[in-house]
């Protein structure tokens, strides 16, 4: 049920009037049903999944404490079993979903174990932490303590939240409808010409970075817009990553949650066993250092390996998380270099220009693992290199050859217009560290109609484009 259908609207209109209708303590039971619901009419097998995994969790839990092997058995064996769904061909459960909710049952397992989180006596209310339908396709990926007490307590009318609400999905449909779809057109076009000229292809490859954000974090401004709507607040999940200065940046502030939930639950984990502090301590002091730095890129690796397989199996997604591990070790061990230049050149460090640098550098670092994601397999990629060095014909750029791939002058012109809007919006929430929908909430009514206007006019100049599935819900 896509968030952009007429079926999906149709879907949340009667469930926010019986939302607001029915006594608050029932609101919980009635997001539950709409879960379900929702699920059900994506995937029936989905639904049966999700409610045996939780139901697997919900046990454990209940045990976790006594039989202390038995949340890391469990991990793994959900871990293993979300990572071997991906890679069965032929799928007899679907994996909708799956790899955000395990990961956010896992955890919450975790902090159950550690004793940081009380064990859910009420399987339902488990189940709705679990299958919550704004985040269950895409995220972002919630933590027990901080979405589960939402669902307790009862939530009003407020105009305030259901206004911000609208201006947040309205934002998401945005980037979607406007940048994304039109991007994915052109993507999709030059992938099914062997024969398109390495410019044009090149452009492809710039374009990628693009689409996946903005389909990305367009369906998650969407989820956060519906939950305010409902009165739940979800975590953030971007915040202008490619004004980052520094790779390890640029992952605070990429896909946040799962950065956030790799960092807790595989990071920490690894660099607190019992077999890491063993193999600092046989070293002494005099090689603690030393050692501390080897374990801690090991866990680097180790997590970002993860990180790729959690994208799904193949040459392309492990390649991914290596070149990501290399570029983040790679980081961490020459910061010292890097802050002894700062200090020595300060003056040029704090010029805009060196700012600027630092930013390019660091979307170009960045570019490698989006275009992963954006291409068929690894050899496609390959392929688009060889044509890129052998074959690349820049005069298809301007002597009309680029209108050949689905999109025409008007369509580049509004997929520009698009994406200048969407910059200019990130360089004010950059600035002004708000999110769009609070800087926007706070205009004079006079700016917001023409705000509200120009992002409706947008949209409905883009209908005519297929709108399709979002990326990030076949992870």
């Amino acid at each position: 049920m896509n968030f952009l259908s007429l079926l999906f609207f149709t879907f949340f209109l009667v469930l926010f009037i019986l939302y607001y209708v029915l006594p608050k303590k029932a609101q919980w039971i009635l997001l539950l049903a709409g879960s379900i619901v929702f699920y059900f009419v994506l995937s029936i097998p989905a639904v049966l999944a999700l409610g045996l995994e939780t139901l697997i969790v919900y046990t454990a839990a209940k045990k976790v404490r006594e039989q202390k092997g038995l949340v890391l058995v469990l991990s793994l064996i959900l871990i293993i079993l979300m990572i071997a769904l991906k890679a069965v061909p032929v799928k007899l459960i679907s994996s909708l979903g799956m790899s955000y909710y395990t990961l956010m049952l896992i955890g919450y397992l975790v902090d159950v174990y550690n004793e940081t989180v009380e064990p859910e006596k009420n399987y339902a209310r488990l189940l709705l932490f679990a299958g919550f339908f704004p985040a269950i396709s895409q995220g972002p990926i919630n933590r027990y303590p901080a979405l589960a007490s939402q669902f307790r307590i009862g939530h009003e009318f407020e105009s305030e939240k259901i206004k911000k609400g609208l201006i947040r999905f309205g934002w998401g449909a945005f980037k979607k409808m406007v940048i994304a779809n039109r991007a994915v057109a052109f993507m999709a076009a030059v992938g099914a010409n062997e024969k398109a000229a390495g410019s044009i292809v090149l452009l492809c490859l710039i374009l990628m970075p693009l689409n996946l954000y903005a389909d990305f974090s367009g369906c998650v401004d969407m989820a956060l817009g519906i939950g305010q709507m409902l009165g739940i607040d979800l975590p953030e999940n971007f915040r202008q990553p490619y004004f980052s200065r520094s790779i390890p940046e640029f992952w605070r502030r990429w896909h946040i949650t799962l950065s956030a939930w790799m960092k807790d639950y595989i990071y920490y984990p690894v660099m607190m066993s019992k077999l890491v502090k063993k193999f600092i301590k046989a070293g002494g002091k005099e090689q603690k250092k030393s050692r501390t730095k080897f374990a801690s890129c090991a866990a680097l690796m180790v997590l970002w390996i993860f990180m790729g397989l959690w994208h799904g199996t193949g040459w392309k997604f492990l390649f991914m998380g290596i070149y990501c591990g290399i570029v983040f070790i790679l980081t961490y061990l020459l910061e010292p270099v890097s802050k002894k230049f700062d200090e020595s050149h300060e003056k040029l460090t704090r010029t805009p220009i060196w700012k600027f640098w630092q930013q390019f550098r660091t979307a170009f670092l960045a570019w490698f693992p989006t275009i992963m994601i954006g291409v068929a397999s690894f050899s496609r990629f390959l392929n688009y290199l060889v044509r890129i060095f052998t074959d690349f014909r820049i005069k298809k750029i301007f002597d009309g050859g680029l209108l050949k791939f689905d999109l025409n002058e008007i369509q580049w012109i509004l997929l520009i217009l698009g994406f200048l809007a969407m910059l200019v919006g990130s360089v004010i929430e950059y600035n002004h560290r708000e999110t769009i929908t609070d800087l926007v909430a706070k205009q004079k009514l006079p700016v917001r109609i023409i705000i509200y206007w120009f992002v409706l006019i947008m949209i409905m100049l883009s209908l005519s484009i297929a709108n399709t599935e979002f990326v990030y819900a076949q992870f």
